[in-house]
């Protein structure tokens, strides 16, 4: 059968080592390539195989004589074994790296531009085997990067093997393929490169034209020389740019690998399945987050843009991405649809897109194949590591996956509430009980746990809790980061920073694009002085959030109080608050912003306004008292602080306390009440003692640095300076670095001239000069590389 191309003897040649055929696997993939080839290209597509090691070509016959016709294919498909790139093998010298340089010095050339912009190798590499360390250099080297092709590999625990085209157990394996989908694959692949080829070689005008040169007038001619001149002329300006003007550089740099995942639209005519499709979107994202070559926009950044009319190139431009992925989800009972498409947003055109028809049960190993479909399109690099990190499934249930998906989204959605934490709680209840081994459910049961303290829950219990099923998900599976973020935070609130840091750098390592990843460990770093740490905080800002979103403005500013710049910061608070009035941190921020600066009106203006937003808000309440105090209102100041008990009277635990009794103490003796002063400074002196003994439990807003700074208050009172400034000192190795109390807090005035004193504060200055450096050499870095948005344009 005669290639489609006229001068080509095959269309496909099939490269492989006869050892990988002795099961008959590569005869078996030829023939249902043949099928699905008859079912996928119109015309009939000719195929070399050489099926018989006896009567094929052997290492006595004339290789290159014998080849010299067989290897002009149009289509060379390798089938990549763990033998397959040797060196001194027939199949390797003879077969792949003759066609090589055969197909680099042909009409058509090794490199095909598809019809939608793409470019593709004519070696279509098929692999049935994870290649050894060794070889795989080797074989890169030859295709000049990383080695892209279409897999059969069937992976399960303690087994590597070709995929057969009707297996056992196919849900099994963990590299979530089956034999028919890579088959089609490859069938498209051909298809897309056929098509490729037959357009390339298409007859061009200027031939016929070329061939009238002879009758043209002399005048004619003449005016001919002179464009042809002028031509040159400019094609020589031209070179200049291209090459001296840095346009060379810029048309051969790499692909911008930066992607966003817009919420996948829901068409399953049901508003109640909203959380399945955003569970899909979700869980794509965080598979691709593991990709260290990709940078990934975060969840928060797109929510903005469900159902949006905006087109592709305005939301890329909002979000500062060069692609995006956009799907829809259909589920019906158990049966669901998925399409999913990347798009370039500066071209609105489509680089990859699928249609995948799956049952519930399936949709589980679907995100990670998605994923990595998506990295493959963007050439991104993916490790072996990432990709076994990638693959793993969130779970072999899909009644437990479903559940999950529903706590997130309740989690996801809510504003901080007991009910809501509660809700969630007990639908990873149910998915854990339908699968004891869903390590992220573990994750997210911690985490719901976590955030328990702050409801007046004992100490013991959420911390107990929280501790106990993060190490319940990571035993379920060492490769997810949740578990180890969870972890992180608890150590870090206990004090163990070693424990946090070393949770936190595993999170790191495996999902080091994960935003909430690159906030806690770019603080930890930051505290351990490590000034990398200022780049993943201001990487995962960035990444995260759109020049739309209040909370980029809010972080941001965080940033800008770091540096010492307050004017920036009070700019970026005031844009949050005017992009989302009802959210209370930006009224808080600039309270606390005012505080700082002395001007007290202001920042009880914004308090208040943060106190109708919440009123029972502990913060809110400490801060109003305190702006009441520094402005000398000491009946409103009192009144403030005195609030403690109704507060407390909500909590569940009631050995949980409210540090506001010293304040309120401070209060009543500015007003003559010395008494009742004397016993507030004891009786929270005897709390905070208790607090460090186990007698009482805390909650998530204060932690045991908290608690010995109380205790300097109380000390200093006293007047057992020597015990205040030890409980100062201790606070720093808990990292509770608060610089305006330490310079400002009324109760150390007698403090100040003692030498340990000022050996505390040169501390809190030292630290506070770090990040101050730390972050302004981050920021600089960051707008040279054009890496910042423009916040206050």
């Amino acid at each position: 059968m005669p290639s489609l191309i006229t001068g080509f003897e095959y269309d496909i040649f099939i490269s492989y080592r006869h050892n990988d055929n002795r099961s008959g696997w590569v005869t078996e993939f030829v023939k249902n390539l043949q099928e699905e080839l008859a079912a996928t290209i119109k015309d009939p597509v000719s195929v070399y195989f050489d099926a018989n090691p006896h009567d094929g070509l052997l290492q006595t016959h004339d290789v290159d004589a014998s080849l010299k016709d067989k290897l002009k294919c149009l289509i060379f498909i390798p089938i990549i074994s763990q033998t397959y790139c040797d060196p001194k093998g027939f199949a390797w010298k003879h077969e792949f790296l003759a066609f090589k340089k055969i197909a680099a010095d042909d009409a058509l050339g090794l490199k095909i531009k598809l019809t939608n912009g793409n470019v593709a190798s004519r070696i279509l590499p098929i692999s049935i085997h994870e290649l050894d360390a060794s070889d795989r250099p080797l074989i890169e080297s030859e295709f000049g990067g990383h080695l892209r092709g279409i897999e059969f590999i069937y992976r399960t625990s303690g087994v590597v093997r070709p995929l057969k085209p009707v297996e056992e157990d196919a849900k099994s394996n963990l590299n979530h393929t089956f034999y028919p989908d890579q088959i089609n694959k490859v069938a498209r692949a051909i298809k897309e490169l056929t098509v490729g080829i037959q357009n390339s070689i298409s007859p061009t005008p200027y031939v016929s034209a070329l061939r009238k040169t002879q009758t043209v007038p002399t005048s004619t001619r003449k005016k001919i020389a002179i464009a042809a001149a002028l031509i040159c002329l400019i094609s020589f300006a031209s070179y200049g740019i291209f090459y001296f003007g840095g346009l060379g550089s810029w048309l051969g740099k790499e692909p911008n690998k930066s992607i966003a995942v817009l919420p996948f639209e829901n068409m399953s005519n049901d508003p109640e399945q909203d959380y399945f499709s955003n569970g899909i979107t979700e869980d794509i994202l965080n598979h691709l987050v593991k990709i260290a070559d990709l940078k990934v926009k975060s969840r928060t950044s797109t929510l903005q843009y469900k159902g949006t009319g905006k087109s592709m190139t305005e939301i890329g431009e909002e979000l500062g991405v060069a692609n995006i992925v956009e799907g829809s989800v259909r589920r019906v009972g158990d049966k669901v649809r998925v399409v999913v498409q990347l798009i370039d947003t500066e071209t609105d055109t489509h680089l990859w897109s699928e249609t995948y028809d799956r049952d519930l049960q399936d949709v589980l190993a679907l995100q990670s194949e998605i994923a990595i479909e998506i990295a493959n399109a963007l050439e991104a690099r993916l490790t072996a590591t990432e990709k076994t990190n990638i693959q793993k499934e969130l779970s072999q249930n899909a009644k437990a996956y479903d559940y999950f998906l529903k706590a997130r989204a309740v989690r996801n959605k809510s504003n901080g509430e007991k009910l809501d934490n509660d809700n969630a709680l007990l639908l990873i209840d149910q998915a854990l009980k339908l699968d004891p081994n869903f390590s992220q459910a573990y994750a997210l049961k911690a985490l719901l746990w976590y955030n328990r303290g702050t409801y007046g829950v004992s100490q013991k219990t959420w911390q107990d809790s929280a501790l106990y099923f993060s190490s319940k998900a990571i035993s379920k599976d060492a490769t997810s980061p949740d578990g180890y973020l969870v972890q992180g935070r608890m150590h870090r609130y206990l004090g163990n920073l070693k424990e946090s840091k070393a949770a936190l750098e595993k999170a790191f390592k495996i999902a080091p694009n994960d935003l909430g990843v690159l906030t806690f460990y770019g603080y930890r770093l930051l505290s351990e002085g490590d000034v990398k740490g200022a780049d993943f905080v201001l990487k995962s800002i960035e990444n995260e959030y759109s020049l739309t979103d209040p909370e980029y403005y809010l972080e941001l500013g965080n940033v800008y109080y770091s540096i010492g710049d307050f004017d920036t910061m009070e700019k970026l608070l005031k844009k949050s608050k005017s992009l989302n009035p009802g959210a209370i941190l930006p009224y808080v921020y600039l309270g606390q912003l005012y505080q700082n600066a002395g001007e007290y009106d202001k920042g009880i203006q914004e308090a208040l306004i943060a106190e109708k937003i919440n009123p029972k808000e502990t913060f809110v309440t400490d801060l109003l008292a305190w702006l009441y105090y520094l402005k000398n209102d000491m009946e409103k100041a009192a009144k403030y602080w005195a609030r403690y008990k109704e507060l407390e009277a909500d909590f569940e635990d009631s050995t949980q306390t409210l540090p506001f009794r010293h304040r309120l103490g401070m209060a009543y003796l500015k007003l003559g009440r010395k008494k009742e002063a004397d016993a507030l400074f004891h009786e929270d002196l005897k709390i905070r003692e208790e607090l460090l003994s186990g007698k009482r439990s805390m909650g998530t807003w204060s932690n045991k640095g908290g608690v010995f700074y109380d205790m300097a208050v109380d000390y200093a009172y006293m007047g057992d300076a020597a015990k205040a400034v030890q409980c100062l000192d201790s606070t720093l190795h808990y990292e509770f670095n608060y610089s305006w109390g330490f310079h400002n807090d009324p109760m150390f005035s007698g403090l100040r001239q003692r030498d340990d004193f000022k050996s505390v504060i040169s501390k809190v200055d030292d630290q506070e000069a770090f990040m101050r450096k730390a972050f302004s050499n981050a920021i600089n870095r960051r707008e040279a590389g054009k890496e910042l948005k423009d916040a206050l344009k």
